[in-house]
């Protein structure tokens, strides 16, 4: 996930008794900006692991990457400026800008970028990255001299370097090591982190004087927070406590809607809203439960409930229906089908004698998710399917619930289809939130990873998700819009599809 930024916004704040600007000693004209997630006990700033969007969002005000990401996964040169490959895509060649440092002084050149991904690909290392780079090998990752760095594959990878640009692909000093970057955590980015502690908001990050793209950043400062509720968010929004809202509680957009001091960026589809089912686990690892379950929803009336049609439909795997990737198009999606998923559960044995009870757990970890469960709960009891919703505290979501419970609240920012259906469900993937380990399925995605024409990797990517629909356990009936909320006095926004990348470069507010 994942998935959002950043520890509960004491409530004194937004009442404006204590001024967010003074917290911790920032100076200059800082961006405050708030999220609605927390990573808790386990957010850090090292790019290997990332719990949350809310460490992705840290991570990446003070790291660069080889590449970026636009919303529509399309690559474009960060410290990297060019690349280029063999004929067969068998060889990736990047030529790295010169002149960059780090934040301690120290000079930027390949062999951090060799240990950088060397390390994301260590089995001993244990990233959440392992999994989806798995096209990667130690041995064909080199420095051929100190601005050039070839990556080397047994097979052709021709998304190579969209594949290599992801969450956790920002580039950390050769020799870094888990214990170094919590001690002195040190990049290249545009900010550069002020006394950070874990357990300590707000989060504040200084420009980085000797950043290497002319003019930027914009902004003297920035500040992290997190504020889980809804109308906290609203308050500190309106009041001008914070400046940016990563992503707002759709329910509470009419109130912000024709305010001249508030500004509603969007982009999508983003975030996959996702109920993950073990399929290891009784009752889930009966597939007639697992279709049943599918069949209830009425995803039309969720996404109008829930969202308030700011999102899209889901097909129940990571790939959006209406994306040119998709193994079917938003029109061939089955409607809700409740005689269809009666006759499956009677067939497993479930009826009016006997109902199928289950519980399900979730919390308002991204906003929508506690509408989205009440709604499938609704529906699936059209079907006599009983589930007890257990919604407990965002904060404690991801650390102590998700990927503990047989069925539970999820989401996942947007990806690749390349990374997307790899990261928790290759069967060595770090997030297996539906237990989901099919050695016939890793083979197709490895498959795709070293297909070189575009049109048969494209079908092996439709037959992975097509499983994944059919068979799987996750159950994702949307894909959120994201809404975002800035101040009229700031420009130089916009919000991306991938939640967890928030580029603040060419941010300022004016006060």
């Amino acid at each position: 996930m994942r998935k959002t930024v950043l520890i509960l916004v004491l409530l004194m704040c937004v009442l404006g008794m204590v001024s967010l600007t003074a917290a911790q000693d920032s100076s200059g004209d800082c961006v405050r900006v708030a999220g609605v997630e927390a990573s808790g006990e386990l957010l850090n700033l090292d790019p290997i692991n990332q719990p949350s969007t809310q460490n992705s969002i840290l991570v990446g005000a003070m790291y660069n990457r080889l590449m970026d990401l636009s919303s529509t996964f399309e690559v474009s040169p960060e410290l990297a400026e060019s690349w280029s490959s063999n004929a067969d895509a068998t060889e990736w060649t990047f030529v790295l800008r010169q002149g960059i440092k780090f934040h301690d002084g120290k000079d930027f050149t390949a062999a951090d970028v060799v240990y950088s991904y060397k390390r994301l690909i260590d089995p001993e290392a244990g990233s959440e990255a392992a999994a989806t780079l798995a096209f990667l090998n130690s041995d064909g990752i080199t420095a051929v001299d100190d601005y050039t760095v070839m990556f080397k594959t047994d097979k052709p990878v021709v998304e190579l370097p969209i594949l290599i640009t992801n969450k956790n692909t920002f580039i950390v000093p050769d020799g870094a090591t888990t214990e170094s970057i919590a001690a002195s955590p040190n990049g290249t980015g545009p900010f550069m982190p002020v006394d950070f502690d874990p357990a300590s908001e707000p989060y504040i990050f200084t420009k980085n004087p000797g950043y290497w793209e002319e003019g930027l950043p914009k902004s003297d400062c920035v500040e992290f927070f997190a504020i889980q509720e809804p109308t906290t968010l609203n308050a500190a929004l309106l009041s001008g406590e914070i400046d940016i809202a990563q992503q707002v509680s759709y329910a509470t957009i009419p109130t912000l809607q024709g305010n001249p001091d508030i500004q509603l960026p969007t982009a999508g589809p983003a975030t996959q809203m996702t109920l993950a089912m073990w399929v290891d686990t009784p009752p889930f690892d009966d597939l007639r439960v697992r279709q049943a379950l599918k069949k209830v929803i009425d995803r039309q009336a969720m996404l109008d409930t829930v969202l308030l049609g700011y999102g899209y439909i889901g097909d129940d795997n990571p790939v959006p229906p209406d994306s040119p990737f998709a193994w079917r198009g938003v029109d061939a999606v089955p409607a809700q089908d409740i005689e269809g998923a009666k006759a499956l559960l009677a067939e497993a044995g479930y009826g009016p004698d006997n109902p199928l009870k289950i519980d399900l757990y979730t919390s308002e970890y991204i906003p929508g998710a506690v509408a989205m469960a009440e709604v499938f709960k609704e529906q699936a009891a059209e079907a006599g399917v009983e589930i007890n919703l257990i919604i407990g505290s965002a904060s404690d979501h991801w650390d102590n619930v998700w990927l503990k419970y047989s069925f539970v609240g999820s989401g996942w920012n947007a990806r690749h289809p390349g990374e997307g259906l790899a990261i928790a469900h290759r069967s060595n993937a770090q997030y297996p939130e539906t237990h989901w380990y099919r050695d016939d399925y890793d083979a197709l995605l490895d498959a795709a990873n070293t297909e070189a024409d575009d049109a048969a990797r494209l079908a092996l990517y439709q037959q992975a998700e097509q499983m994944i629909t059919e068979e799987g356990g996750s159950i994702v009936p949307l894909f959120q819009q994201i809404v975002a909320a800035v101040r009229s006095e700031c420009t130089g926004y916009e919000p991306r599809a991938q939640l967890y990348r928030v580029d603040l470069r060419a941010v300022s507010c004016t006060r």
